[in-house]
């Protein structure tokens, strides 16, 4: 199999790590889990959740055969094994069995009922591998982990994400405007909308401009007390949340470099990564942004789109200048948000277009009031 083929590392003299090189694998190991662990302890403030309506509890079915035959269905046979190295291809043998059907029917849903994730699946393996086109690989942050979960568990958390994914849709859960990690809704919609709303702009006469932001460290930042208060004002059964205080924590990955393999660190930043509730999770993180967002005045003049962890902000009105400052004012009110939910913008990766259907040559630039683009160095357009 492809994944397991012996994975050549890029030449250096050594990786850095604040200042210094990691001679040691221990330094590398530090260095590996420190980087990809930074995102943690921010603070965050659950008071910015009061004005959104607490959601009456609500039933969480037990799951069935037909649920489990049907996550089970929809994984790859190439997908690597966990530690538990059982692949899908083992899985889906074992499986035939109406019983070895009912056992695991049993687990799961004893999982829920109790409020409770078994120690076992919380330990996995992240395997180090570079990111393609860097013009350097002294730095961890120039490799990217891979996460590689014990399969078992990994087939029971799709089948709480499938729950969740209805739940999320049948009572409104997150704003249409989500596209990231929800089911059926994809960059393809993304497209569609911003085109969408840039023609018909052009058809009333209007200009168009674009702010687009990302969310530093995305997953690793997301708060557990934030999450499961997020979760208690959206309607979920309180064994529910629950089970989910039990499976963010006590969580052990072991990093692999080529053929070197750490001891376990403790990873329970965030939702973790490669997991089947890491996307619908961050779904319903980031519903109640787009919710207060819209209780706002400010978004009558402006379109905001979500895309896990990266948001645009669309202004349209006849002048270009009208739009900057409708910008300026959207931008605050988001990071405020964010810095609410424990969530820091990216402000050195926020870009600026304009679409302007007669092409002027009027595209002043955006001061976004943040650094670096702020005071002598504003943001300058992307002209379309």
């Amino acid at each position: 199999m492809e994944w397991v083929k012996q994975r050549k590392l890029p030449a250096c003299k050594a990786i850095q790590y604040n200042g210094q090189a990691c001679h040691e694998m221990d330094d590398l190991w530090n260095a590996l889990h420190n980087t990809y662990n930074s995102a943690s302890g921010q603070d965050v403030d659950l008071s910015v959740l009061d004005p959104l309506p607490t959601l009456q509890e609500r039933d969480w079915p037990p799951f069935s055969a037909l649920e489990l035959t049907d996550a089970l269905v929809s994984c790859s046979s190439r997908s690597s094994p966990g530690p538990d190295h059982i692949t899908w291809v083992h899985l889906k043998v074992i499986l035939e069995s109406h019983k070895a059907i009912q056992i695991l029917l049993d687990l799961a849903n004893a999982c829920i009922r109790v409020g409770h994730w078994p120690k076992h699946f919380k330990d996995s393996i992240s395997v180090i591998i570079l990111k393609p086109g860097k013009p350097s690989y002294s730095t961890p942050k120039s490799f990217r982990p891979i996460v590689l979960l014990n399969t078992i568990g990994k087939l029971i958390k799709k089948m709480i994400s499938n729950h969740l994914q209805f739940d999320m849709i049948k009572y409104d859960l997150v704003h249409p405007n989500q596209v990231g990690g929800v089911r059926q809704r994809s960059t393809k919609d993304a497209r569609l909308f911003l085109t969408h709303l840039v023609r018909t702009g052009w058809a009333k006469g209007k200009k168009t401009s674009v702010v687009a932001f990302d969310i530093a460290q995305f997953f690793p930042s997301l708060n557990h007390a934030m999450l499961l208060a997020i979760l208690r004002k959206q309607g979920f059964l309180s064994v529910v949340t629950k089970f989910f205080a039990s499976y963010l924590v006590d969580r052990f990955t072991a990093y692999m470099w080529g053929s070197f393999r750490s001891g376990p660190h403790q990873a329970d930043v965030g939702v973790g990564q490669g997991s089947a509730l890491s996307p619908v999770l961050s779904a319903l993180y980031i519903a109640p942004v787009m919710k207060l967002y819209h209780m706002n005045p400010v978004s009558l003049k402006t379109s905001l789109l979500s895309f896990v962890d990266d948001g645009t902000v669309v202004a349209q009105s006849k002048s270009l200048d009208e739009n900057i400052e409708t910008l300026k004012e959207v931008y605050t009110l988001l990071l405020s948000l964010f810095v609410a939910l424990g969530l820091v913008l990216e402000h050195s990766k926020t870009e600026y277009f304009i679409f302007d259907w007669l092409h002027s040559d009027y595209s002043p630039p955006l001061d976004l009031g943040y650094a670096p683009y702020t005071g002598d160095n504003p943001l300058k357009p992307n002209l379309y």
